[in-house]
């Protein structure tokens, strides 16, 4: 901590020295790369504070969760960093492109209404988005820019690379409007979806006592939005082909590991904040959906460290 404590001293000392280190850190928070590798298989991602948005042109298998998806063309795809995923390649016809950032470069993106209709925000949704030959050159473009600035030794090039981070989520938004127009959705069940998903959402993450889920059930989304619960269960199945209930665990789950992981919450605590009335029933849930119980999943969290 003193060595800490020296270092900072001395930059502030320095302010051409103290404005490059502050540049420099940044590449912790942002990176491109281009490579065919990024099609290998993967494990689970383990890190919970990393953004990533891959393009891909190839066939493979994405699992995410206990979900696979099998992906032939071209295809942008969000990844929340609390879903574990993996990648299996079956064929790749060209390298591909990546990004990653954390929580301390989205600050630039979280107030920006695209960010948080995405799945980068949103771990509910669908992370693959297909594309067209068209928009995939746009895409690709964008990744290129990003590549070729973080190489540059320009000094605001981050910055920059923001921008094109922007421009990427903008033109994925956009592309996402079209190509929902042009499947015939239904706008109001679209809406509607997407102000549940928003509700839900709203409610993460959580980081006090004081902050407890208040919306836990189908019947009380359906209140908050005025509308009768069979009407709601009827449209979700029918937009995101889950249930309502489904959504809602799978995100609770979400935000159970990561307070197991990340917090020094205890099982009983974690169980109120997630709007468990008894912390066996939380267990129950828990052990349901992960084949083991919250104590032993951050025993091992904490081994693998």
């Amino acid at each position: 901590m003193q060595e800490i404590y020296e270092l900072k001293n001395l930059l502030a000392g320095n302010p051409e020295c103290y404005e490059e280190y502050l540049l420099l850190s940044q590449v912790h928070h942002f990176n491109v790369f281009n490579r065919s590798e990024i099609c290998e298989r993967t494990q689970p991602m383990h890190r919970s504070d990393f953004y990533k948005i891959s393009l891909i042109k190839g066939h493979g298998i994405l699992q995410v969760r206990d979900e696979q998806i099998e992906i032939n063309g071209n295809v942008l795809i969000f990844f929340n960093p609390t879903v574990p995923y993996f990648w299996k390649v079956l064929s790749e016809d060209i390298p591909s492109y990546y990004c990653y950032f954390d929580n301390h470069f989205q600050t630039k993106l979280l107030n920006k209404d695209y960010f948080q209709k995405s799945a980068l925000f949103t771990s509910s949704m669908n992370p693959v988005f297909i594309l067209t030959d068209e928009e995939t050159k746009e895409i690709r473009c964008i990744f290129e820019s990003m590549y070729l600035e973080i190489k540059s030794d320009y000094h605001y090039r981050y910055d920059i690379i923001a921008t094109y981070l922007q421009l990427l989520l903008q033109k994925a938004y956009k592309f996402q409007n079209i190509s929902e127009k042009a499947s015939g959705n239904k706008p109001a069940a679209i809406r509607l979806t997407s102000k549940f998903l928003n509700l839900l959402e709203n409610q993460f993450p959580i980081d006090s006592i004081e902050h407890s889920l208040k919306l836990k059930t189908p019947n009380d989304f359906a209140n908050e939005l005025s509308i009768h619960v069979n009407h709601l269960n009827y449209v979700i199945k029918e937009v995101t082909s889950k249930k309502t209930s489904e959504i809602i665990a799978s995100r609770v789950l979400t935000e159970a590991k990561a307070l197991l992981n990340h917090s020094n919450f205890d099982i009983s605590e974690i169980a109120y904040l997630l709007g468990f009335e008894y912390p066996s029933n939380f267990i129950t849930f828990f052990k349901r959906h992960t084949k083991e119980t919250p104590k032993s999943f951050r025993k091992n969290s904490f081994s693998n460290i």
